[in-house]
């Protein structure tokens, strides 16, 4: 029984690892530089390479594995699809901020309460943040068409 419980302790310990190295990689995996399908993969196998160096074996599994996923799943195509959706769905989110700054406005300038400014600020936070996001978004959609180009 207790030999049961060790073995399942190991295999839910190797599980989390190689988890947590494809999570790991998955929440770097869009950095700035890695836009393209062909620079994920290189950034992964010198993930690999490193790991190997380290001899940690359950992240090399784990990198592995997300290089095998982007190798499945990854297309140039997909990524520009990504990248356009992004900005389409930021660019709502800045219309939709600017939209209810506006109507707020309006109506706290109705009231004539200066407690109401506090609130007229968090909006303008708000809106210059989505402001950041879709300028980000738009950034990283030139970014990609300029490494497409370039290969």
């Amino acid at each position: 029984m207790k030999s049961a419980i060790g073995l399942l302790s190991k295999l839910s310990i190797i599980t989390l690892v190689t988890a947590f190295s494809v999570n790991s990689y998955a929440s770097s995996n869009d950095a700035h530089e890695e836009l393209t399908c062909d620079a994920k993969k290189q950034a992964i196998e010198t993930k690999i390479e490193q790991a190997k160096k380290a001899n940690n074996t359950f992240e090399v599994t784990g990198l592995e594995k997300a290089l095998q996923q982007v190798d499945t799943n990854c297309s140039d195509e997909t990524l520009e699809q990504k990248y356009k959706r992004l900005v389409d769905e930021k660019s709502k989110n800045v219309s939709d901020k600017t939209k209810e700054l506006a109507e707020k406005t309006k109506e706290y300038e109705k009231d004539g309460v200066d407690a109401n400014q506090d609130k007229i600020d968090a909006l303008k936070s708000k809106l210059h943040d989505a402001e950041k996001e879709l300028s980000e978004a738009k950034n990283n959609l030139a970014d990609y068409y300029e490494k497409a180009k370039t290969k």
